[in-house]
């Protein structure tokens, strides 16, 4: 059931997302083509670490779990913070084109 909603969510990302980059300033579109594959590569780390427990250990070992969080938690910092941090690089570019000052 999880695999619809990200099944929207590529959706607006690949289609509805594509019909506006044509307007967008200088640099805005390349750098939402990297947001995307960003996004695909890092919520593929999401079943490789929930499957780490199955894969080449014990079940039942804590340390299968622990690794499991290990993997859990390197997707989040990539699936957010680097996502967080472009987005905010995008609103920047979009300011200066839209003429505001670039000095913060």
């Amino acid at each position: 059931m999880s695999t619809i909603p990200f099944l929207y969510i590529l959706y607006v990302l690949f289609v509805e997302l594509s019909k506006s980059l044509d307007r967008q300033p200088a640099g805005v579109a390349a750098t939402v083509g990297r947001l995307r594959l960003l996004l695909i590569a890092t919520w593929g780390v999401y079943p490789i670490a929930y499957l780490l427990p199955i894969l080449g250990q014990d079940a039942l070992d804590p340390a299968a779990f622990v690794n499991r969080q290990i993997g859990y938690t390197i997707a989040d910092v990539l699936a957010k913070c680097v996502f967080g941090l472009t987005i905010l690089k995008i609103a920047k570019m979009k300011s200066v084109a839209e003429g505001m000052k670039d000095d913060h």
